[in-house]
């Protein structure tokens, strides 16, 4: 009877042991029931108009899912990022968004996410093997040669417009050694040569993607009274910024086109008022909303959603003055 009852006792508690470990396992996916919310990090390089979209995209999905999202900046130091993204690893964070600080730090991210999966967003690793090395890691962006050809056919465009195949450009790259950058400006560059212009490139100057920057930086450039007779700009608050020191400089705007790339909401104003001439449109919903989703889709069990190679690719759109309100009618 004692043997009976010490393995009634026994089964007894195998059940409520693995009633309660499946309950724990359960409940990381189950947001339904009473559990510490599921934890996310996201280190991106700095703050900036077109991230702090991306941010705040991901902050919004993160509530909806009810999920908590801590957002961190890197100050644009790529030993400082991998800390971050290991201290999340060891507090047991579920998940990590990475907007790189140096392009070729992907496998080091990686390494040090451990089992977490990871969604790189914005800026591409530069070694694209890495993203096929584990099975729950994707890239969302766009492609940053389309951008750039979009710039380089609208200035070709206009310069084939006003007959002049030798152009004088002014060219404001954002960070020196930053892969995203160096795309842009290349197939921009490459767009305006296979249209049969021979560009003089001037200025070649990193902006940091910042406007004030660009802005101060420019302006001194510009004292010495150069041509310009177009400004390249890998994104819209250098080309404001470039576009603002031109005015202080005492230049004309209206003969001097000026591209940038992301289409936020203060560079769609700038097309509006005239500062800017064009820019390429990349949602920050794609990146941020769609790195969470992502995230909530692995951490289900199921494989990312990529069109091809860990990737997911997103539209880049032409906007100018002549399709703007068609392409944001909310903005007025």
């Amino acid at each position: 009877m004692l043997k009976f009852l010490k393995v009634i006792l026994s089964l007894t508690l195998i059940i409520i042991i693995c009633g309660c470990q499946n309950t724990v396992i359960f409940d990381m996916y189950d947001f339904n029931n009473n559990h510490p919310k599921i934890k996310i990090g996201m280190s991106i390089p700095s703050e900036g108009t077109f991230l702090n979209s991306v941010c705040d995209s991901a902050q919004k999905a993160a509530n909806e899912h009810d999920v908590e999202l801590e957002i961190l900046s890197a100050n644009n130091d790529q030993k400082t990022q991998t800390e971050q993204i290991k201290q999340w690893a060891n507090d047991s964070y579920a998940a990590v968004i990475v907007v790189l600080c140096d392009d070729t730090a992907g496998k080091q991210v990686l390494d040090n996410a451990g089992t977490m999966p990871v969604v790189f967003v914005n800026r591409q690793p530069s070694e694209h093997n890495i993203l096929q090395s584990k099975q729950n890691v994707i890239y969302i962006g766009g492609k940053e040669g389309d951008a750039g050809r979009l710039q380089g056919e609208f200035l070709s465009e206009y310069f084939i417009s006003q007959n002049n195949n030798t152009p004088t450009i002014a060219v404001i790259s954002g960070e020196s050694d930053n892969f995203t950058s160096s795309i842009r400006i290349d197939a921009a560059k490459e767009a305006m040569s296979n249209a049969g212009l021979m560009p003089f490139y001037i200025f070649e100057s990193s902006g940091d993607w910042d406007k004030s920057k660009t802005e101060s930086d420019f302006y001194k450039f510009l004292q010495t009274k150069p041509t310009i007779d177009a400004v390249l700009a890998a994104n819209d608050d250098m080309a404001i910024g470039a576009a603002n020191a031109l005015a202080q400089a005492g230049y004309a705007l209206s003969g001097i086109p000026i591209v940038g790339v992301d289409a936020t909401a203060e560079g769609r104003a700038a097309v509006r008022d005239g500062r800017i001439d064009f820019t390429v449109y990349q949602n920050p919903e794609n990146q941020g909303a769609g790195a969470v989703n992502e995230i909530m889709n692995m951490l289900g069990g199921n494989t990312p959603n990529a069109d091809m190679n860990s990737i997911q690719w997103h539209e880049y759109i032409p906007v100018t003055a002549a399709n703007i309100d068609q392409l944001f009618p909310d903005d007025r």
